[in-house]
């Protein structure tokens, strides 16, 4: 591996960097991917992929493999009041540019999946490292890393940075970042379901202290996401199982649980990072360009629209294009990220805002809002189309 030369290193291979390999496997460009992470992808990540992405991830080759690893289809979002009385379903669209319903599977199977096909297009993917140094050398960049107890070195000409929240290569290059830590984490309980549907559907409550959201995992089984207090989170963490299904059931009248139990707490932030403007040709994806809220199930979604995109603003060059020839392309998708996905994170961070709460009073706003949309079937359609990620 000393001394390679890769069109494209992408540093960090999860969603963002495994969607992106991927959407350049057929470009005939080198691609290298490197990772400090040697396990699995964590599982409470989100797992639903929008009706509109599934036509990218079937022209990626990709869709029918993770149908193969046991995906599921579901429909569209339930919202309850704090009594339990439904409110309205906001439906899947029945159009011909996007699925016709929801699919949901293990994060971790996803990417899995994605790093497969990468790899077996000829994408070079390197685990575990446990250093790594980036420095510019003559209209390039070189990564020298450290795996397996051994050394090794490549160069790259463009550099795509998509290593997540805490971003390395943001700070070591000093790129902007506008960041919003939310006031309360969010917990994520695993559990399954007494007489679920055949028909899953996202289920949404809104209690008279918080949002409690019902999320189809496959095989039957339920997480449940929802933001606690700092003071609560011993309880949700040491809880007895019956502690926890009766604090559950004040939430969301009429469910009940075979099982559930703990499964993580995160603290939820929403941040935009500063297109990069230094030397060089780099560009941030994922999580170190855009981290989002979970409230509405976009970040994945949104590291598949991104990475099509920036391989579509790619499609013009050949491999071994220099660092001259590839700078108007990231231009060009830059002003794309400006244009379509800025709004899109401006509206997830409306959502997270409006989750952000353990005194919500039973979101009176947000209740007549869903019941004036349960009335109009305009509105209703409106809200179909953005939720299964198509644009109004």
């Amino acid at each position: 591996m000393t001394s390679r030369h890769f069109d494209i290193a992408i540093i960090g291979s999860g969603i963002a960097g495994g969607a992106l390999a991927v959407a350049l496997k057929d470009s005939g460009f080198s691609v290298l991917l490197l990772d400090r992470r040697a396990g699995p992808l964590d599982t409470a990540r989100g797992d639903h992929i929008q009706p509109a992405m599934q036509p990218v991830l079937s022209r990626w080759g990709v869709l029918d493999r993770l149908m193969e690893a046991g995906a599921e289809q579901r429909a569209g979002t339930r919202w309850f009041d704090a009594e339990g009385t439904h409110i309205v379903t906001v439906p899947v669209p029945q159009r011909g540019d996007c699925a016709g319903a929801f699919l949901f599977l293990n994060h971790e199977k996803i990417g899995d999946i994605l790093l497969a096909t990468a790899e077996e297009a000829g994408v070079v993917n390197i685990t575990g490292l446990s250093d790594w140094s980036l420095t510019r050398v003559t209209e390039n960049w070189r990564v020298d890393w450290q795996a397996d107890n051994q050394s090794a070195s490549a160069t790259c000409t463009l550099l795509v940075a998509a290593d997540g929240t805490a971003s390395t290569v943001r700070s070591r290059l000093k790129i902007g970042l506008d960041r919003h830590r939310y006031q309360y984490p969010i917990a994520v309980l695993y559990g399954r379901q007494q007489g679920v549907s055949h028909e899953r559907t996202l289920d949404v409550y809104l209690a008279e202290e918080r949002m409690v959201s019902l999320i189809p995992r496959t095989g039957g089984a339920t997480k449940v996401g929802f933001p606690v207090s700092s003071e609560d989170i011993s309880f949700w963490k040491t809880g007895s199982e019956e502690a926890l299904l009766r604090r559950l059931a004040e939430w969301c009248p009429g469910i009940e649980f075979e099982s559930l139990a703990f499964g993580a707490i995160y603290p939820p932030v929403s941040q935009q990072s500063e297109p990069y403007r230094g030397e060089g040709a780099l560009v941030l994806v994922g999580e170190a360009r855009h981290a989002m809220h979970p409230a509405r199930s976009m970040g994945m979604n949104t590291c598949v629209r991104v990475a099509d995109q920036l391989a579509a603003s790619l499609g013009g060059l050949g491999s071994g294009f220099s660092e001259v020839e590839v700078l108007p392309s990231l231009s060009e998708f830059e002003t794309r990220f400006e244009q379509e996905l800025i709004p899109r994170l401006s509206e997830n961070h409306a959502a997270g805002l409006q989750m952000d709460t353990i005194t919500g009073g039973g979101f009176v706003a947000l209740k007549k809002q869903l019941q004036l949309a349960a009335g109009d079937e305009r509105v209703l359609d409106g809200m179909a189309l953005k939720a299964a990620g198509l644009m109004v």
